[in-house]
């Protein structure tokens, strides 16, 4: 039985011990505090991005309600990026490709089986073409967690900046490329070609490719690069010291000019339109080998369903391994990498 002072003696040695694991609780909480530089009201930013967007999609039947719900995941884990790349090219992609899913949609009606007026884009579809480009998104801000001031200028000095922008160039000019070349490429005056044995197949063959196709591609993957290098440019104007004045005029314009890089600026418009033609190749391939590809004599078009009475179904391609999110995703995540490879060995 312990006395008054045995009591005491143990209270003495338990209480550093209290305060250690106080001191290691604060510690622990510290890492999961929100980046540096990041209030509420910061927050409102990025909120009413997300908000414009999922609007935007309902309203105009781009989004499913599933589907909107993902782009609410996509949007915030993108526009609370402090530097304005990331949710500019976010809004480009979202943007130009629903449009484009809508142009001329009633021919679109007679040629894919599947085709739905204006998207309706599910939540399995947003992640395919934004998971990756979220998660580089993420990463970024998980490496420069503590810094509070995030330049424009970061992209062109520092390599994990750098590689990181490239490869998020890369992921979404590959599937707006995609996108692009899909929705315009089917709307082809003649039968695609498929790209492994060069034989003309019907409109909507996974694997089919067209001069349009090719050439929308290269345009949308322009589109994201072009963006991207306005964004950059816009940010830099921003951050330096430039003013207008009546009697001296514009002031600060050298230092806003020296911290422009030309050659980091036609990269990523080089990049970009790189990433949206070999991104709908690669896209192309993929969908001509491991995805199946079969043709209705009595509709005529190409279905993915179980043939009906009187209804004849042709084998046009490919093997059942991936549907066509499968291939988005994988086609999307090489592209990426491999853009971002590029950049870290050419540019660094």
């Amino acid at each position: 039985m312990r006395g008054p002072l045995d009591t005491a003696l143990l209270t003495f040695q338990l209480k550093p011990f209290h305060l250690s694991l106080l001191h290691q609780d604060r510690m622990s909480f510290s890492k999961f505090a929100p980046p540096a530089g990041m209030t509420a009201g910061s927050l409102l930013y990025p909120a009413a991005l997300c908000a414009f967007m999922v609007r935007h999609g309902l309203s105009k039947k781009s989004l499913a309600p599933s589907g909107a719900l993902a782009a609410t995941v996509v949007g915030l884990g993108t526009f609370t990026n402090s530097p304005y790349v990331f949710g500019s090219v976010l809004l480009t992609f979202y943007l130009s490709s629903s449009r484009l899913t809508k142009f001329k949609s009633q021919i679109k009606k007679t040629l894919e089986e599947d085709h739905q007026e204006g998207g309706g884009r599910t939540a399995v579809q947003v992640f395919s073409n934004g998971a990756v480009g979220t998660a580089l998104a993420l990463a970024f801000q998980y490496i420069y967690w503590n810094s509070e001031y995030r330049p424009a200028a970061l992209f062109m000095n520092d390599w994990r900046a750098s590689t990181l922008l490239f490869a998020y160039i890369g992921h979404y000019a590959c599937c707006n490329g995609d996108t692009w070349a899909s929705e315009l490429g089917i709307l082809n005056k003649s039968w695609p070609t498929l790209i492994t044995t060069l034989k003309k197949v019907p409109p909507g063959t996974n694997g089919g490719v067209s001069p349009l196709g090719l050439a929308a591609s290269f345009a949308g993957g322009l589109l994201i690069g072009v963006t991207a290098a306005f964004s950059v440019i816009i940010q830099l104007a921003l951050e330096s010291p430039l003013s207008w004045q009546s009697n001296k005029g514009w002031t600060g314009l050298d230092a806003f000019v020296s911290s422009v890089d030309a050659k980091f600026l036609l990269a990523l418009i080089l990049a970009g339109s790189g990433a949206g033609f070999f991104g709908s190749l690669l896209d192309s391939l993929l969908g001509a080998t491991v995805q199946k590809s079969n043709y209705s004599t009595k509709k005529k078009v190409i279905t993915y369903k179980a043939p009906q009475k009187d209804d004849e179904i042709k084998s046009i391609s490919g093997i059942d391994i991936l549907d066509n999110h499968q291939v988005n995703f994988f086609s999307s995540l090489i592209i990426a990498l491999t853009t971002g490879y590029l950049s870290l060995k050419v540019l660094w």
